[in-house]
């Protein structure tokens, strides 16, 4: 199977889990989460509104599925987005397989060390990094 496909699909599939558990299944239960907050919720701060996770991927919302893969995956790691943003401010020869090699040996995560191949994203996500982090809390907050 064709690489690229299997990273379309993973991606696909993945922003339609993100898009299943934020989208009420019908009136009644959009109702319940409008008018009465989870009370079993564990996360850092209340819940999210399907209006506001809207928000949070409207920035990536037309990028290649498999970016927004690795964004949503990477943006849980916000202090690893920083560092490899300042890192590759401060390695800006370093290009093709040349930086590849070199983000290898990093400790990052792997989806951190692919967005060093987008330096415009992965910059934008540094500079709003309140953003990043409420991003990387959406996709990782856990099923419940």
């Amino acid at each position: 199977m064709n690489v690229t496909l299997v990273k379309k699909v993973l991606s696909a599939t993945l922003c339609g889990i993100l898009i299943a558990r934020t989208t009420p299944t019908s009136a009644a239960a959009f109702q319940s989460q409008t008018q009465a907050p989870a009370t079993d919720y564990s996360g850092q701060g209340a819940p999210q509104t399907a209006a506001e996770l809207q928000g949070l991927v409207a920035p990536i919302a037309l990028y290649p599925d498999a970016l927004v893969a690795q964004i949503l995956s990477g943006a849980t790691f916000p202090d690893q987005i920083a560092i490899a943003d300042n890192w590759l401010q401060t390695n800006k020869a370093l290009t093709g397989s040349a930086l590849t090699q070199t983000v290898d040996k990093q400790t990052w995560d792997p989806s951190v060390k692919a967005l060093t191949q987008f330096p415009n994203v992965l910059d934008k996500m540094a500079q709003s990094l309140a953003w990043t982090s409420s991003l990387g809390e959406a996709y990782h907050k856990p099923a419940g």
